[in-house]
């Protein structure tokens, strides 16, 4: 049981990293109004912008996220960019609204 166990706790992120190691966004559909929680983990779905990548000024990451919800089969596409601290720079959405 010992050698199951560590590869439980090797997998399983500790309880104190919990929001910080995500970005999450409320996204609303335009189609049918359900409201999405998407939850982006830092490390391994946000990418690293390269040079000679088109991106806005500043921008450090970012993420390209398709995204459905339970209600209807609307397809919402969602691009963002983030600073050096993970903070949002821009966001493009197409068939849904990000909520504040």
């Amino acid at each position: 049981m010992g050698f199951l166990k560590n590869l439980k706790d090797f997998f399983t992120a500790p309880a104190s990293a919990g929001q910080y190691n995500f970005v999450r966004f409320d996204i609303r559909c335009n189609r049918c109004g359900e409201e999405i929680t998407v939850k982006v983990r830092r490390t391994s779905d946000i990418s690293r912008v390269y040079e000679g990548d088109e991106c806005p000024a500043g921008s450090y990451f970012f993420v390209r996220k398709e995204i459905l919800g339970n209600r209807c089969n609307n397809l919402i596409y969602l691009t963002a960019y983030f600073g050096e601290n993970f903070n949002l720079i821009s966001s493009d959405i197409t068939g849904g609204k990000i909520l504040d």
